[in-house]
């Protein structure tokens, strides 16, 4: 059974999981893992009748994985099915073009089956796997995994780089409505160049990239204007967590496969 560690005590070693909508307290004498238990972790409980008799936590790289998979099949499913309306409507268009005697719409031709179409290629062909595995990641770098971890009192507590764009914003601290409305155009970047047939589209993919590093810098002066310094004097507090470089390594890449699109092409 899966579940999430929603409380630990690095004092006793005794924390909280929730599993199925019902909570389970364990002992660190229960766990079973490379490093202590922290908040948030997803881990794999095994029982002996109604008790607990190990917790064991699931590696990043599954977790990665299983994601990857999920959000990949609904991209796919999704883009699919767009794929599929288009030519029906273009087709609908051009029926009618013809009927009236006048020529097809711009474009029509083309998603009816021209040799620019939409219908006449596949989506993985169109981008290729290593985009739509890097925009994939980066979904999982900003919302999934945890970009900053805050430690205090033997707990930890980390947030993704959208949370902490949330966070910023609630409390009015500068750029964090800024980092938001950037991981939502960079979310939305690859879409760019599927509808807009141009190589300059292509440039939209330097978007993600650009969200990454406005959320670092507008993170780390907002640390540092809490109190003069604050960041080198909490440096022991806070850590870069896994979803940061996993948001960073992908935007780069995203970013290098969209220049090359856009200034060579193919």
């Amino acid at each position: 059974m899966r579940g999430k560690i929603i409380q630990y005590n690095g004092a006793d070693g005794s924390g909280t999981i929730v599993a199925d909508g019902r909570q389970y307290r364990f002992a660190l004498a229960d766990w079973r893992g490379d490093s202590a238990p922290g908040v948030n972790r997803t881990v794999e409980l095994v029982f002996e009748g109604d008790a607990i008799a190990s917790v064991t936590a699931v590696g990043e790289d599954v977790l990665l994985k299983e994601k990857a998979a999920e959000l990949g099949g609904k991209f796919g499913a999704s883009l699919t099915k767009l794929r599929a309306s288009i030519p029906a409507a273009a087709g609908t268009a051009a029926a009618a073009a013809s009927a009236s005697g006048g020529p097809a719409p711009d474009g029509v031709a083309n998603a009816a089956g021209g040799s620019g179409g939409v219908a006449d290629g596949s989506i993985v062909g169109f981008f290729g796997k290593p985009m739509l595995g890097a925009w994939v990641l980066f979904l999982l770098g900003t919302l999934a995994f945890d970009a900053v971890s805050v430690s205090m009192m033997g707990a930890s507590m980390g947030k993704s780089l959208f949370d902490i764009a949330s966070l910023m914003a609630q409390v009015g601290a500068g750029g964090g409505g800024m980092i938001k409305v950037l991981l939502l155009l960079g979310y939305a970047s690859i879409a760019v160049p599927f509808f807009w047939r141009t190589q300059v589209a292509w440039f939209a993919l330097l978007v993600p990239l650009l969200a990454v590093l406005w959320a670092a810098y507008s993170v780390m002066h907002t640390l540092d204007s809490l109190g003069g310094g604050m960041v080198s004097g909490m440096s022991d507090m806070f850590s870069l967590g896994f979803g940061f470089y996993l948001s960073l390594a992908t935007a780069l890449v995203l970013a290098a496969l969209g220049l090359k699109r856009g200034l060579i092409g193919g």
